[in-house]
């Protein structure tokens, strides 16, 4: 018998899109949490991976052979709906079940209503322990009365109302934590789908937890506005061991801002050198943060491609999303990248409020002059507990596929019709790049098919 299980509630064969790109990885945060528990009095720890199953009918079996004593989940917007199922199958077995994560803490409700016990709110190693062992000590039954004792959670008491406990200190220096439990078993199945897709594998790593900016957009239930970082030698030492042990073609930073910091990302760049762990990976930069001595440090560092957070080609529309970042430094921070021979990938949102159809077109403009070998597109939609939730609450129509849509100061035909006009334009070019007379006709044809479109619609 497991004391502790935990899990997700994410099946890549039900997301198309994420299938069709096929570039997944194990999930880091629950790989961290196995092994803090485990180092830390609870040796039967595991986790279960949901991705490469074909749906949640699964999950039985592996309830029968694990027989778990506690079920851990983690929640995210687009997978609550499986996620009911599947705390509702634990429930009736008598398993004690916890959620954590950026969904459970804004939906509260929602996740108590499908029969989960207490959501672990922020950080969750130091929690997550401390709610093991209130369990081990009650002989695996909530005392009600001290749990409230427990920092960062939220419960159902048994008269029905919602207790909220103090928010938990976040963990001050990362590297006392041990690295994320990875086993070849849980990798091979990601090893074996980058390879029939990509020819390649990949892992992924962390130097750092946080983020100090305040885009409208993004969600910080976990770990809020601070940036905290590991050592640069204990993140080489954890490469250099990634490299031994399983030997990926890449690598994969998560962070959400690597350059945020010029002095650590040199001395992490000059430290790979150094130790022999030049390694090809990839990462998120902010542009502003980029200058020439840096991209070159991090391109012989093995860096071979940076994704830039540029949003829009609006400067209003950046402005109003607090980027604080211009359109010259997204197009000047793209031009080092590429005088350094760093790939570009940026992320864009269209439909942002106050955005016009002229800003659409904006985009496409800077897209068009930053030429990235990667585009990753979206429409924005809001998630509780940000500013841009808090802007549109009162214009909230629904929920489809996980996600709230709101009242958009356009048609949801419009900004269909400027995904296809920008993927068109994002086609085009690279066809005439790679010299592929059949993709030139096909987007060249579709191109202006779109563009009329999106100039009659509203």
């Amino acid at each position: 018998m497991l004391d502790l299980l935990l899990t997700h509630a994410y099946f890549l064969a039900g997301d198309p899109h994420e299938a069709q790109i096929m570039r997944p990885f194990p999930p880091l945060g629950l790989q961290y949490l196995v092994a803090y528990l485990r180092q830390n009095d609870f040796p039967a720890t595991d986790w279960w991976d949901a991705t490469f199953h074909p749906g949640p009918a699964a999950f039985a079996g592996v309830l029968a052979d694990a027989d778990p004593r506690v079920l851990g989940f983690y929640g995210h917007t687009i997978t609550r709906p499986v996620t009911a199922g599947m705390v509702a199958l634990a429930v009736s077995q008598g398993r004690r079940v916890v959620a954590g994560g950026p969904d459970p803490s804004q939906y509260l409700e929602a996740y108590f209503d499908m029969g989960v016990e207490v959501v672990v709110i922020g950080e969750g190693e130091h929690t997550l322990a401390a709610l093991m062992g209130h369990l081990r000590a009650n002989r695996w039954a909530w005392d009600w009365d001290t749990l409230a004792n427990v920092d960062g959670i939220a419960f159902r008491a048994p008269d029905g109302s919602v207790i909220r406990t103090a928010s938990r200190a976040l963990i001050k220096k990362l590297d006392s934590l041990p690295w994320p439990h990875r086993d070849r078993r849980d990798l091979d199945v990601y090893f074996n789908a980058w390879r029939a897709r990509h020819g390649e594998t990949a892992m992924s790593l962390t130097t750092s937890r946080g983020c100090p900016y305040h885009c409208t957009w993004c969600s910080k239930q976990v770990y809020g506005d601070t940036f905290r970082r590991r050592d640069p030698d204990a993140v080489i030492d954890e490469l250099l061991f990634v490299k031994d042990r399983f030997g990926p073609d890449q690598v994969w930073f998560v962070d959400d801002m690597f350059t945020i910091n010029r002095t650590w990302v040199h001395k992490f760049c000059d430290r790979v050198v150094q130790r022999g762990a030049v390694t090809p990976f990839y990462l998120i930069g902010r542009p502003e943060t980029l200058d020439a001595p840096m991209v070159d440090a991090l391109r012989r560092a093995g860096c071979y491609r940076m994704y830039l957070s540029a949003e829009s080609g609006a400067q209003h529309v950046l402005d109003a999303m607090r980027k604080e970042t211009t359109v010259e430094q997204i197009e000047r921070g793209g031009a080092l990248l590429r005088g350094a021979g760093i790939e570009i990938g940026v992320f864009v949102m269209i439909g942002y409020p106050g955005e016009e159809k002229p800003d659409i077109l904006a985009t496409r403009d800077m897209l068009r002059r930053l030429d990235p070998a990667v585009t990753l597109l979206s429409v924005a939609h809001p998630m509780k507990g940000t500013q841009f939730y808090d802007q549109v609450a009162d214009r909230v129509t629904g929920e489809h596929g996980g996600r709230l849509t709101f009242d958009m100061r356009h048609s949801p035909e419009l900004y269909e019709v400027a995904q296809r006009m920008i993927w068109a334009d994002i086609g085009l070019r690279k066809a005439i790049r790679d010299r592929a007379p059949r993709e030139i006709v096909r987007n060249a044809m579709r191109w202006p098919v779109y563009r009329a479109a999106f100039a009659a619609l509203e």
